[in-house]
């Protein structure tokens, strides 16, 4: 039976054969132990155009250490770039309309779920301080308690994803799990008690993991290093906009008339939201097209499908059809014994808890202030999301154009030091204590930098990068879990001298450690700068090109 044209289905789209000749395969072939001895011989000298550049060391000047793609491109290549430009030079008919298409498609996508995730998300908040407390009777810490126990919903079943991710059909994985969690936000307006709340925000926090990790995954498939951040971009607008959005739809549906017994704003605000999630949850269907290797797209054509997966590899992505067992011993200890399972780990666990918008603190200081009508007040909690816009623009079009990602995450935790260095101070005049709030979306807006700087780090093997990425993303979004219920008790706002304290600590420890990382990172990449054609010497050490027979031979050992 076939099924209509927009129900998305698996694309048969044939791998094509990339064993060739050229003398990159040769090399890499040696190193895995076959036999290349036959293969001497055989290579034309047309095969030789693979070494693209010979550079060497001695000439290289200090400042290009902070040059992140200095073993990715060639000089030549590099000249390429100009950072006023959406398509690199050079960039073909074909290929700008496949960007386009996965713009209008992925990554649109991106930003429309993640809107609603966030209007679903933030809605709590504004509830909270929109009749919610008084009307099921919330007390002490349960609004800690509840955001809480939303965070362990999505940890527990993000687990799973480890495995699943390059596993399964993610525009229907998305779908389902979009289904689940509309019902559960629409119904939300039935929580007469505390405990009802929290059982539902844990059931809407476990539907909604799979969302993060799977968006952050298909973005890295299909954008190379230098696309992705604009997308990233795109993608994280739709965050700060649904915590805006949700600040403006609990203004308005505050102002609905109350006759009675009839419902109450904030009950409204769930109502309105869990119907527009009911839509967005369609368009996963209609828009989300899975991956290069899996692709369900009702967009793109077949020969769009093999430019995909020839542009990623060119970026050095795996783009093996074949997946790997989860329980492949060499996956498992190549991640475990990697320095970037551990220290990107510990990074993310300091990136994950220094973020002090997330508990409300805005909102909470301003009812704290008592001048502001519920209208009004979450009116006011719309400027920080709104002013996150343009970090967010800033953090990643600016990485993008100017290929320095280390650079543009450590602006942001900076600024984002200040914010909260600021709030921790408290007796500080009021204005400054707006501009530390103000300030304090810094941390979210490096988030579609660092999350695909991971997947570049670890695109040379599609397993590792699936099971290491979520392993990663798991470790620091768990932390956030226990750390903000010590950090952000309610019954301590609006002061959180702990929470604004620790942020500010976690946002120094993070630009350390992201330095550290960049180091290893710099290492790595000139280890692997022949795969991407640059074979690196030092004249001064007495190195010279070699031949190509000397460079075969060498390699073969």
């Amino acid at each position: 039976m076939t099924l209509p044209w927009f129900i998305p289905q698996l694309r048969n789209v044939e791998f094509e054969d990339d064993d060739d000749n050229s003398v990159i395969n040769v090399i890499e072939k040696s190193k895995i132990g076959i036999d290349i001895s036959d293969t001497k011989s055989d290579i034309s000298e047309e095969s030789t155009i693979a070494i693209k550049e010979y550079r060497d060391e001695a000439n290289r000047p200090w400042w290009k250490f902070f040059d992140e793609f200095e073993y990715r491109y060639t000089t030549t290549e590099s000249k390429k770039h100009d950072w006023w430009r959406w398509f690199e030079k050079g960039t073909s008919k074909e290929e700008k309309k496949l960007i386009l298409k996965l713009d209008a498609s992925l990554a649109l996508y991106a930003f429309i779920g993640y809107w609603i995730k966030y209007v679903d998300s933030a809605n709590l908040n504004n509830a909270y301080v929109s009749g919610l407390q008084e009307g099921i009777g919330m007390k002490g810490n349960d609004l800690i308690n509840t955001q809480v126990l939303f965070t362990v919903g999505q940890i527990i079943f993000e687990l799973p994803w480890i495995f699943l991710l390059p596993r399964v059909s993610l525009p229907y994985a998305l779908f389902v799990c979009e289904l689940v969690w509309a019902t559960f936000t629409l119904v939300t307006y039935r929580a007469e008690n505390p405990a009802t709340l929290k059982a539902f925000r844990f059931i809407i926090g476990a539907a909604e993991a799979c969302y993060f990790p799977i968006i952050h995954y298909s973005l890295a498939s299909f954008y190379t290093a230098t696309e992705i951040g604009r997308r990233g971009a795109l993608f994280y607008c739709g965050q700060f906009l649904g915590v805006l959005t949700s600040g403006l739809l609990q203004a308005a549906a505050s102002k609905i008339p109350n006759p009675g017994d009839s419902l109450s704003g904030w009950q409204w605000m769930f109502i309105i939201d869990g119907i527009i999630s009911f839509a967005v949850a369609f368009l996963a269907l209609i828009m989300h097209p899975g991956t290069p290797l899996r692709c369900y797209s009702i967009w793109l054509t077949d020969d769009e499908i093999k430019l995909a997966r020839s542009r990623m590899k060119k970026n050095g992505s795996d783009v093996s059809p074949t997946v790997k067992s989860f329980f492949d011993k060499g996956t498992w200890k190549a991640i475990l014994s990697s320095w970037h399972f551990w220290l990107l780990s510990i990074c993310n666990m300091f990136g994950f808890n220094t973020n002090s918008a997330s508990s409300g603190s805005f909102s909470l200081w301003l009812k704290s202030l008592d001048r502001f009508s519920v209208a009004r007040l979450n009116n006011l909690t719309t400027i920080p999301p709104g002013l996150g816009l343009i970090w967010i623009l800033i953090v990643c079009v600016g990485a993008d154009l100017t290929r320095k990602r280390f650079g543009f995450i450590i602006l942001s935790f900076i600024m984002n030091f200040i914010a909260n260095f600021i709030l921790a101070l408290w007796h500080v005049p009021e204005t400054a204590k707006w501009a530390g709030y103000l300030l304090a979306y810094w941390s979210w807006s490096q988030s579609s930098v660092f999350n695909p700087l991971i997947s570049d780090i670890l695109r040379h093997d599609n397993n590792q990068r699936a099971i290491e990425w979520m392993a990663i993303y798991i470790i620091g979004l768990q932390s956030s879990a226990w750390i903000n219920r010590l950090t952000f008790p309610t019954v301590e706002s609006p002061r959180f001298k702990k929470g604004f304290s620790s942020c500010a600590a976690f946002s120094l420890c993070f630009v350390i450690t992201v330095s550290i990382i960049y180091v290893f990172y710099k290492r790595d990449e000139k280890k692997n700068a022949l795969k991407n054609g640059i074979y690196i010497y030092d004249s001064s050490k007495g190195e010279s090109p070699p031949t190509l027979e000397e460079k075969l031979e060498r390699d073969s050992l």
